[in-house]
């Protein structure tokens, strides 16, 4: 064993401890209420952004009453003047504009303010609609886009039909024409490949785990140096060293550190879901789940409880990695002016990390599964930010999943017999931060 059980006898009680004093911890309880009141406000927030211009009366009809046509296409001669079917816009009446223009602008912008103009223009190779509305009053933006897109319909089969283009011309003239290029092999037979990249939505939910991931390590890294510098530049650490053994302090101080962060953010994605599922209730007007309308279609097609499984493990496994880095880090220095000084090999080495899965969640995008892929899969520095996101998008095996969680555990094992070399000196150290020559030097002579 790299470890005796002696060293590590009492990390139970060091992590009890610790755990409770962290959730009792002023820094600690206002980023808890911080967070939990961002969580629960998200959904409703996000949900006045999207529709912030969506401003209709209750019955979900479009305010506008009139649209008057300024049909300027010469063979239409005027003609067009649709009704249209969809139910919030049906009460619209469209009427041939024969005033004088000026005179219409004016009073749409003084008393006719729910109605609008539409200037219907001919180019050389486009027709063009554009649509006049008061500057103020019940009309919105929103409310002409949602007018622009029936009547761009309207006006289409108005088009064709002028054109006397019968249905089944049309679907000729719409039919896709799609090509493809095949590669042969030397006997003439065609090689197939198959298409490995990722679409654009399916790298943002990727790279949106990364991030988290990302985020959950800084943070609970962060708080164990800094809990283990403030330790060793007080009375608490002598305390603590009476009975229990240097590395089953940090141990327990890397478990409970971890503990607190990830309730942390449990916590908060809990809150996130309930907002979500009271905001669909109440503020939603077709019941779709806001959530939902975000995620790339059928991302929850690779979800089974072998993949959570595997992808909780790495995580788990990928953070107690880091969180070892961190805590080394935090012992090489003395007092917590040094603190930030001594996270920045381990800042570097976590960017690393995230840096390379962001890579790698670009070229999955742009071309697909290759080595570069694979490398950040397995790579021990990497993998923590990128399986899981990538395994539910359905690129990742459970045989590669199986192997980076082997490798990770190798990294471990080798990380912890060089911890359980040097931490017992770096915690009773006193005095100038030791560098990384130092720690070398230091594992090679004990």
């Amino acid at each position: 064993m790299f470890m005796k059980k002696s060293n590590v006898t009492g990390w139970k009680d060091v992590f009890t401890f610790t755990l409770i004093q962290t959730l009792k911890s002023k820094a600690f309880v206002v980023s808890f209420v911080i967070f939990i009141i961002l969580a629960t406000v998200s959904m409703p927030v996000l949900s006045m952004i999207m529709n912030k211009d969506d401003a209709k009366v209750e019955d979900g009809t479009n305010p506008i009453q009139k649209v008057y046509i300024n049909d300027k296409v010469t063979w239409s001669n005027g003609s067009f003047l649709p009704a249209l079917n969809q139910e919030n816009l049906k009460h619209i009446k469209f009427e041939a504009l024969t005033e004088d223009y000026d005179t219409v602008v004016n009073r749409i912008e003084q008393e006719e303010n729910t109605s609008v103009i539409v200037n219907i223009a001919e180019t050389e190779t486009t027709f063009q609609l554009d649509f006049i509305k008061a500057s103020k009053g019940d009309v919105k933006e929103s409310n002409v886009q949602t007018l622009s897109g029936a009547l761009l319909e309207a006006f289409d089969a108005y088009r064709i039909n002028q054109l006397g283009i019968t249905p089944e011309q049309l679907s000729m003239i719409q039919a896709n024409v799609s090509t493809s290029v095949t590669l042969a092999d030397k006997t003439g037979n065609a090689v197939i490949t198959e298409d490995t990249s990722i679409s654009d939505s399916q790298y943002w939910f990727i790279y949106g785990i990364l991030f988290v991931i990302l985020m959950v390590n800084v943070m609970a890294s962060s708080q164990i140096a800094s809990s283990i510098v403030s330790d060793k530049s007080s009375k608490v650490l002598e305390y603590l060293l009476t009975s229990v053994k240097p590395l089953a302090i940090m141990i327990g101080k890397i478990l409970a550190m971890l503990t607190a962060v990830i309730l942390q953010f449990v916590a908060t994605i809990v809150c996130v879901l309930i907002s979500n599922t009271v905001t669909t209730k109440v503020f939603s007007t077709t019941g779709e789940n806001m959530i939902s309308e975000y995620l790339p279609t059928g991302i929850f097609d690779n979800v089974n409880p072998l993949n959570i499984i595997l992808c909780i493990a790495v995580v788990i496994l990928g953070m107690i990695f880091y969180a070892t880095l961190a805590g080394l880090a935090g012992a090489t220095a003395s007092r917590i002016e040094e603190a930030s000084e001594s996270l920045t090999l381990f800042t570097f080495t976590n960017l690393i990390g995230a840096y390379i899965g962001m890579g790698a969640a670009g070229v999955l995008m742009a071309s697909g599964t290759n080595g570069f892929v694979t490398f950040a899969l397995l790579f021990p520095l990497s993998s923590p930010f990128l399986l899981p996101g990538a395994m539910f998008v359905g690129k990742v095996s459970v045989g590669l999943s199986i192997l980076s969680i082997v490798f990770l555990v190798i990294f471990m094992i080798l990380l912890f017999k060089f911890v359980a070399k040097v931490y017992e000196t770096l915690i009773l150290h006193n005095g100038s931060r030791i560098g990384l020559k130092e720690l070398v030097k230091i594992s090679k002579n004990v």
